[in-house]
């Protein structure tokens, strides 16, 4: 995987190009940093990262981000997340809302069924 660089991210062409592999010898996958310290920040990371097997290679990409810009990507990351969470509560309240609206109409046939057996 080759990523765009330039001098002033902190990466060298040879950094990004020489793909590492991980102590497993595998090719180290490029991931992003989601931690509040370091939160978008990249670094290459074992190829079983958080899975069975890890061999918790680690070497940073970028340089360590300035603490402005640091805070600025975590507060976007919190308004993206919630965001998401305000989303699936409006979905979730408009199927509650199809769902009695279904309920009420298979209570009036109920209702209907009712008189004509009786």
């Amino acid at each position: 995987m080759r990523v765009p660089t330039s001098e002033s991210n902190g990466v060298t062409p040879n950094e990004v190009n020489s793909e590492p592999t991980c102590y497993c010898g595998l090719q180290s996958p490029i991931l992003i940093a989601k931690t509040r310290k370091n939160a978008g920040r990249r670094f290459h990371g074992c190829a079983k990262f958080d899975g069975p097997g890890c061999c918790n290679f680690f070497m940073w990409i970028d340089s360590k981000i300035p603490d402005h810009a640091r805070d600025m990507i975590v507060d976007l990351l919190e308004r993206n997340q919630a965001l998401g969470e305000s989303s699936q509560s409006r979905r979730d309240k408009v199927n509650v809302s199809l769902l009695l609206t279904e309920m009420k109409t298979q209570k009036a046939k109920n209702g209907r069924l009712k008189k004509e057996l009786a």
